[in-house]
């Protein structure tokens, strides 16, 4: 105990003399990073010069109202450490251009924080922060502003203010709605709201004319406003795990859309104009209630990923062959009733997974030579027909009737039985290869 006291004393000395040397020398950056600091001392504030302080990843539990002193300061690092609250003369630093809080226990901020018109970039993330004081308006130079892992409910309506924002994140807190002047935030490229309990989309989100990026993930959306259409320059759009049961036919004119994401909620259909996103690269519908998909989606020819496993679909569009592009196609755990022909057209396949479609019997036949996965689990595919893959790492025919396998996948289990990956009903790939292949062990 005596020796930890020493130890104490020893390094709260050492810590005092770093800050006499800083200032003897007019230091402009302090680091001081997982130093086990615990307190900071009043004479912090003699160090006018500072312009960065870094003293993340330390136990420091409040700051000494003399931090307001360092007038010259652009950049305060203070993350990872156990802060309950800010000095009012926080609000001093007004040459401050980020500060960083993220992971401490503050509960509030102070309203002086509204002082810091200089500040670019503020991030709070993981603190317990239940509301913004309605200061945070004032800050109408901040460019980057995270907030994620609170406990907000709401945003104050002068969160409206921040008319340069670029880059917002407010999710994982409790916010159960929006304010409309969010609808102000015009300069805004990406927004992230994923992990809260929203319910709605209000109609002023159409003025966000930049954004390219939105992510609304796992809140408690039932429809999306018509004014979602006029976003045009959305690239990623993430809007899963909610409850929506339909989705505007506006949608269609977010031409830019790259990703889309719509998976687990509650949709029975999608919109024809689902086919003038010619753009998309990537689309989730996993996890709804799909009963058949417009023949429309045979216009996304640049489409390289296609998830919409766990729906009720009973048949694919014909279509579904001029995604020539795809790479990705997962149809497993529907009510496919034959195996798609058209899948022979999509001659770049990687991975295909159609398990889980207890009625689907047929011929599989596949033209692709770069099939990496290939799932036919628990169907009735009786006949199994594709060139040689060099890429082949899985393949997975539990309970299936297959009698054999084609001679290419003979020859790859054959020549790498260690490097591919087979699940199947028999009790030893040396059985199986025995039973499915023409050629014997």
């Amino acid at each position: 105990m005596k020796q930890e006291s020493i130890k104490k004393k020893t390094s709260s000395r050492k810590f005092l003399e770093i800050i006499e040397d800083a200032e003897n020398k007019n230091e402009k950056a302090l680091f001081l990073i997982r130093k086990r600091i615990k307190l900071l001392p009043k004479k912090i504030g003699n160090l006018k010069n500072l312009e960065i302080i870094f003293l993340q990843y330390n136990r420091i539990e409040h700051l000494p109202k003399e931090i307001g002193n360092l007038s010259n300061l652009k950049s305060l690092h203070l993350s990872d450490n156990n802060l309950q609250e800010l000095p009012n003369e926080i609000g001093n630093l007004s040459n401050l251009e980020h500060l960083n809080i993220n992971e401490n226990q503050l509960q509030e901020l102070p309203k002086e924080i509204g002082n810091l018109t200089n500040l670019q970039k503020l991030d709070i993330n993981y603190n317990q922060l239940k509301e913004l004081p309605t200061e945070i308006g004032k800050l109408t130079n901040l460019q980057k502003l995270n907030i994620n892992n609170n406990k907000l409910q709401k945003l104050p309506n002068e969160f409206g203010n921040l008319s340069k924002l670029l880059y917002l994140d407010i999710s994982r807190n409790k916010l159960q709605e929006l304010p409309k002047e969010i609808g102000k935030l015009t300069n805004l490229k990406e927004l992230y709201m994923n992990s809260n309990q929203l319910q709605e989309i209000p109609k002023e989100f159409g003025n966000l004319s930049n954004l390219q990026e939105l992510n609304i993930n796992n809140n408690k959306l039932q429809e999306l406003p018509t004014e979602i259409g006029k976003l045009t320059n959305l690239r990623n759009l993430f809007i899963g795990s909610n409850q929506l049961k339909k989705l505007p036919k506006e949608i269609g004119n977010l031409s830019n859309l790259k990703f889309l994401y719509l998976y687990d909620n509650n949709l029975r259909e999608l919109p024809n104009e689902i086919g003038k996103l010619t753009d998309l690269k990537g689309l989730k519908i996993n996890f709804n209630q799909l009963q058949k998909l417009p023949t429309e989606i045979g216009k996304l020819t640049n489409l390289q990923e296609l998830d919409i496993v766990y729906n009720q679909l009973k048949e694919l569009p014909t279509e579904i062959g001029k995604l020539t592009n795809l790479q990705e196609l997962r149809i497993s755990g529907n009510q496919l009733q034959e195996v798609p022909k058209e899948i022979n057209q999509l001659i770049n396949l990687k991975t295909l997974d159609m398990g889980n479609n207890m009625n689907m019997k047929g011929t599989l036949q596949l033209s692709t030579s770069k099939l990496r996965q290939l799932n036919i689990e628990n169907t009735s595919i009786n006949e199994l027909i594709m060139p040689i893959s060099n890429d082949l790492k899985y393949i997975n025919i539990k309970n299936t009737p297959l009698k054999s396998l084609p001679q290419s996948i003979c020859d790859k289990i054959q020549n790498s039985i260690n490097n591919i990956n087979i699940e199947h009903s028999y009790s030893t790939n040396k059985e199986m290869f025995k039973k499915l292949c023409t050629q014997q062990i």
